[in-house]
C-alpha cells in the first residue's frame, strides 16, 4: 500500500533508447486523463512504477496510491482484499483497496489471475463506480484511478477463457508496454547509475561506478529477469564489494564472468593488409581486456603508449 505523498524509485524510465522513451510520453499523456490503464510485461520490467509514475503525475497525485497484487493472494481472499469485508465470522466491517484508496489510485498487478466471479465485479465498478463489500448489502461508491497491470498476453487470456473479454475492453483504455531490458540495452549504463546512487544511500557505501569491462559485461547479459534482476545484481556487488570506489569484474557474480565473450575468435582472410589484421586484434584483444588498456597491452606484448599510437593511428577512439 501507498502513502499519501510518498515518493518511489522511478529506474525503469530511465534511459534514452526509443522503447523508453515512448513508453514515458505515454506515462506523460495518461497522466493527464482519468482513463483506465493496462500497462503489459515480462517479470522485473517495472511495471509497478510506471503505474506510481502516472499517479504522480496526475491531479490525484496527494491522495493515496495502493496497490494489490492479485497473483500472490489466494482466489478467496482476492475478493475481500479488494471489496472489503462486512461482517460475518467474527470479522466485522474491513475497508477493502477500493474504499483505502478513494479519491487516489488503485493498482490491481496480475489483473489476468482474478477469479471470474471477481472480474464480474471489477466490470460493475467501472461501469457504475459502486459496489458491496462481502457479506455486505450496502451499496458502497469510490472515486478510483484504476490502473492494472499483466505479465501475460491479455488477449490470449481472453481466448483461453481466462479473462472476460468486456473486462479487457474497459481496462485496456490506455496499454503501455513495458520492453525487456535486452531490447534496450543502451539504457543499462544510465540504470546503473541510478542503482548504485539508491544503493549507496540504501547500504550506505560509496561506489563511484564501474569499470568500463565490468559495464560493458552487464550490457551484454540478456536479463531474463529483467531491471529486477539488474538490481540485485548490482546490490550484491556492492554489498560485497569492500567499500571500493569503482566495481571491476572480479565483482560480478560467477555466472556473468564466466560468460563467453564476443570476440575472443579473430578472423583474418587473404588477401587483407597486415595493417587491417593489426587493428582487427587490437580491437579484439581490447573487447577481451574489458575495454582495459593497460591489460590489452601485457596481452599483445606491447607496451602502453605503442597501444595509444597504434589506436590513434586506426582512429579508434
Amino acid at each position: 500500500m501507498g502513502r499519501r505523498g510518498e515518493r518511489r524509485r522511478q529506474e525503469p524510465l530511465t534511459g534514452n533508447s526509443r522503447a523508453i522513451r515512448r513508453v514515458v510520453d505515454q506515462v506523460h499523456q495518461a497522466a493527464l486523463t482519468q482513463a483506465t490503464v493496462l500497462i503489459e510485461g515480462e517479470p522485473g520490467t517495472g511495471k509497478s512504477m510506471v503505474a506510481r509514475a502516472i499517479h504522480e503525475a496526475g491531479p490525484r497525485r496527494k491522495e493515496r496510491f495502493v496497490s494489490v497484487d492479485c497473483g500472490t493472494l489466494m482466489p478467496a481472499a482476492v475478493e475481500g482484499e479488494i471489496f472489503g469485508y462486512e461482517g460475518g465470522a467474527g470479522r466485522g466491517r474491513r475497508r477493502g483497496a477500493l474504499e483505502r484508496a478513494d479519491g487516489g489510485t488503485l493498482f490491481l498487478e496480475s489483473v489476468g489471475e482474478l477469479p471470474a466471479g471477481v472480474q464480474l465485479r471489477l466490470l460493475r465498478l467501472l461501469q457504475d463506480h459502486s459496489f458491496e463489500r462481502v457479506g455486505g448489502a450496502e451499496t458502497v461508491r469510490a472515486d478510483v484511478r484504476l490502473i492494472v497491470s499483466t505479465t501475460a498476453d491479455p488477449g490470449a487470456d481472453v481466448r483461453a477463457g481466462r479473462l472476460r473479454e468486456d473486462l479487457l475492453r474497459r481496462l485496456g483504455a490506455v496499454r503501455i508496454t513495458m520492453p525487456p531490458l535486452r531490447e534496450r540495452r543502451e539504457d543499462i549504463p544510465l540504470l546503473v547509475d541510478a542503482l548504485l546512487t539508491e544503493l549507496n544511500q540504501q547500504h550506505g557505501r560509496k561506489v563511484t561506478g564501474l569499470t568500463r569491462g565490468a559495464l560493458e559485461r552487464l550490457t551484454r547479459h540478456d536479463w531474463p529477469g529483467n531491471i529486477r534482476e539488474l538490481r540485485n545484481t548490482l546490490e550484491s556487488m556492492v554489498v560485497s564489494g569492500e567499500k571500493r570506489r569503482s566495481l571491476d569484474l572480479s565483482d560480478l557474480p560467477p555466472e556473468l564472468r564466466a560468460t563467453k565473450r564476443a570476440g575472443e575468435n579473430l578472423d583474418v582472410a587473404v588477401g587483407m593488409t597486415v595493417e587491417e589484421v593489426e587493428r582487427r586484434l587490437i580491437l579484439a584483444t581490447l573487447e577481451h581486456a574489458g575495454g582495459e588498456k593497460t591489460r590489452a597491452a601485457a596481452i599483445l606484448g606491447i607496451g602502453l603508449r605503442t597501444l595509444y599510437r597504434k589506436l590513434e593511428r586506426y582512429g579508434v577512439r
